[in-house]
């Protein structure tokens, strides 16, 4: 049981910390972060003890309150199961969408950082979200990715010369040209393949359009 609870408490003050950090706080200005958010009095020799659990020298072998451990969790915009290690991922529900998508959580929150579904008083936020939305359900959309997938394995081949084994300098500098060669054709794919989608999505109006407006 020791174990299990020494586990949790190096994961808590490991990601604590980076959290503090990665936010911009010191361990001062983050206790006043919390008091002014919570009308909590919470100092910085606090915030030291929680980011050092099961140190000796501080005295502290218990993790916080369960309530301090929400208001914590809260303020920094995650869940107490992602300071705790239950979720590697900042919260439960980007676990849950990272699993049903495949992503990883990086990748997750840079598709919330475009389209923010929370922020529906946005009107700029709402047509960027249609936007995205037509972009991955149109038809040419597969095709696109494909040809960007092709582009990523192509764009992968030179960095394995150094696992393959070549007869001489011809055969390896032949092969690189061939690497080069099909990173053109890629490229090339992957333009006509970004403006068909483009087409598909906002086409180009018709003379025959702008007369019947008229």
């Amino acid at each position: 049981m020791n174990n299990i609870i020494n586990r949790k408490q190096r994961c808590w003050n490991e990601r604590l910390k980076k959290c503090i950090q990665d936010n911009g706080y010191t361990q001062e200005s983050f206790a006043c972060g919390l008091n002014k958010k919570y009308n909590t009095q919470f100092t910085q020799k606090t915030i030291s003890r929680w980011v050092n659990l099961g140190d000796a020298k501080n005295g502290i072998k218990y993790f916080p309150d369960f309530e301090n451990m929400v208001l914590v969790a809260d303020f920094l915009g995650v869940d107490v199961g992602y300071l705790t290690g239950e979720t590697d991922e900042e919260s439960f529900s980007l676990e849950k969408t990272c699993s049903y998508m495949g992503l990883n959580g990086e990748s997750i929150k840079a598709l919330r950082g475009i389209t923010h579904p929370e922020n529906e008083a946005n009107y700029m936020r709402k047509d960027m979200r249609d936007t995205f939305n037509k972009f991955l359900s149109a038809e040419g959309f597969p095709i696109f990715f494909h040809c960007l997938f092709d582009l990523y394995l192509i764009s992968k081949s030179p960095h394995r010369t150094e696992k393959l084994e070549f007869e001489n300098k011809d055969r390896a500098i032949d092969y690189m040209r061939k690497s080069e060669y099909f990173g053109k054709i890629a490229r090339y794919e992957l333009n006509e393949a970004l403006i068909l989608l483009i087409n598909e999505i906002f086409p180009k109006p018709s003379l025959s359009d702008l007369s019947n407006k008229e």
